[in-house]
């Protein structure tokens, strides 16, 4: 594989402080995390050109990514923990790697997707490296793929979404055309977060953040076990049913289906952990404002989501929990040293340690719009749905810091929701029936009026089913939680033991081989210019997302961005 070394001549350089959003991921990812286990959150990318046939030549190609670093002060930056703070060092002139590497016509996609992943197996040295890895995978004069990684601390699904479309619309321009307008700039987003628009906004998040903070339980599955190696296990769950009644409940409670599968989870997490009060961490993608919209950068940043549930019915609690949602994502920007500040100062104003170590990530924007069929469906037929729900094992891996994270991908045709625990807590057999806790939910609200009172009968979720008993738990703030042993038995499955769903009641239906979800997931993201094949990473490992894989499986597209970009 041969390397060229690409100039640039960049259109702006100056140090200027990190956007929040890098503030906050650096604060409590980079401080926090081994250098081995960050490579986890690196972004791998394939851009597939096999419909730009008449300008792939190599040189094109090369001269389009000079542009695109050129024009992207993200991807010729460097970023400091310094004396002065947390800060971005964009560099004028220099060059970056390029690597070259030749395939066939039928070996090409797949030798993108390895070569992507690859690119973002080795974590980056933001002091002395670029946020980004390039490659192309050409077939003789042609270049078929652009393969790259990008660094989390740089972006985030919506920066991928900015990244693509740059890349192509400098494509155009090479044939005649102008160029696109110049995006918003980290460094914009920097000096409009420290002028008094950006002091309103850490005020009121300050607000949102205190008054939680005062009067929500200060932790949840506080009970360690001996669990591992390895120590955290995910699951997935694939459901048309899902899919098809939350969009029903949705509809009778105007609201969004992201926010009925929220209250579900909600719902479920009450009844599992016995507590009437539930608080998640959720991820803001902070892409409300037009301009931030189409910046190649990172906004995004952690929310607080609590909800007292009410004595109503599921129905009540799906309303209440949008109107907590929205709350909680427009109060998820903010100077990230304020929060932090702020939740020691409440942790030692009531004597607590707080664990905010259980987080939900909506993904609606990564979902697949396409329908089999026409929506709503009957009762009859969703439960005939029902027995084509999937529970299938995900990677598990060591190193994490958080007891649970939820990505829910609610589409139109099929809800997948991703469950990664901290086993010590959370044991396996628990995160199975939390899933499909939240599954029954859903199904059966979607056709019926049923009491919040009714839902551990329902699914099956108590505490009992938890370790137990509680311990003490000290002052101050909790973001890593302390490990343990242990085993879980079950069929395996993908290195995780797992059972199937038959085995836990009370949803006993058979587990059974997903279908492929296409391309228009991917499509959504990035346009129909020939980008269908769009990887990304999630906690715990690089995934391939949207694209024929080494394997030359298709896999959906699923990761662990904030959604709610666009």
């Amino acid at each position: 594989m041969d390397q060229l070394e690409v100039e640039f001549q960049a259109d702006d350089d100056g140090t200027f402080p990190m956007t929040w959003g890098q503030q906050d991921f650096w604060r409590h990812k980079v401080r926090r995390y081994a250098a081995t286990e960050l490579r986890n959150f690196n972004i791998p990318v394939v851009v597939n050109l096999i419909e730009e046939a008449s300008r792939t030549d190599q040189a094109t190609i090369v001269a389009t990514l000079r542009r695109l670093v050129e024009r992207n002060q993200s991807l010729h930056a460097h970023l400091c923990d310094s004396p002065d703070g947390l800060v971005q060092r964009v560099v004028r002139s220099g060059t970056f790697p390029l690597l070259l590497r030749q395939s066939t016509p039928v070996d090409s996609r797949a030798s993108a997707g390895a070569l992507a992943i690859e690119l973002a197996e080795r974590p980056f040295d933001h002091e002395a490296e670029w946020g980004v890895r390039f490659a192309l995978v050409c077939v003789g004069q042609s270049t078929r793929h652009v393969a790259f990684a990008i660094s989390h601390v740089i972006a985030d699904g919506g920066a991928v979404k900015a990244l693509i479309d740059d890349f192509f619309g400098l494509l155009r321009a090479r044939e005649g055309g102008s160029e696109p307008e110049r995006r918003w700039q980290p460094s914009d987003q920097a000096s409009r977060e420290l002028s008094e628009r950006g002091t309103r906004r850490t005020r009121a998040a300050i607000r949102h953040w205190r008054t939680h903070l005062e009067r929500i339980p200060a932790s949840i599955f506080d009970v360690a076990r001996p669990a591992g190696p390895p120590r955290f296990h995910g699951l997935r769950l694939e459901s048309r049913a899902l899919a098809r009644t939350a969009a029903r409940l949705a509809a009778d409670c105007q609201v969004s289906v992201a926010s009925t599968v929220l209250a579900a989870a909600a719902l479920a997490l009450t009844a599992l952990s016995g507590q009437s009060t539930c608080a998640l961490v959720v991820v803001v993608g902070n892409r409300y404002d037009e301009d931030v919209r189409g910046m190649l950068g990172l906004p995004s940043q952690d929310g607080l989501f609590a909800i007292d549930l009410p004595g109503g019915t599921i129905a009540d609690a799906v309303r209440a929990t949008h109107r907590a949602a929205t709350v909680a994502y427009f109060s998820g920007q903010y100077d990230p040293a304020v929060i932090d500040e702020l939740v020691e100062a409440v942790a030692a104003e009531r004597g607590v340690r707080f664990d905010l170590t259980l987080l939900y990530n909506d993904l609606s924007a990564f979902a697949n719009d396409a329908c089999a069929d026409d929506l709503p469906v009957s009762e009859a037929d969703a439960r005939k749905l029902l027995h084509e729900t999937v529970i299938a094992p995900e990677p598990t891996w060591e190193g994490q810091l958080c007891k649970m994270y939820l990505a829910a991908v609610p589409g139109a045709d099929n809800c997948r929701l991703t469950l990664i625990g901290d086993t010590a807590y959370l044991p396996l057999e628990s995160m199975h029936a939390l899933l499909c806790g939240i599954e029954q939910i859903v199904f059966e609200a979607a056709y019926r009026d049923v009491d919040v009172a009714e839902v551990p009968a329902l699914t099956g979720l108590a505490p009992s089913i938890l370790p137990s008993p509680p311990p003490l738990v000290p002052a101050g703030r909790s973001t890593t939680p302390p490990g343990g042993r242990g085993r879980q038995r079950g069929r395996r499955g993908g290195g995780c033991e797992i059972r199937t769903r038959e085995a836990l009641p009370p949803t006993r239906f058979p587990s059974v081989r997903p279908r492929p979800l296409g391309e228009s997931s991917v499509r959504k993201l990035t346009g129909d210019r020939g980008a269908v094949g769009v990887l990304v990473a999630r906690p715990g490992g690089v995934r391939r997302a949207g694209s024929e894989s080494a394997d030359g499986r298709l896999h959906a597209l699923r990761d662990h961005f904030g959604a709610r970009y666009g």
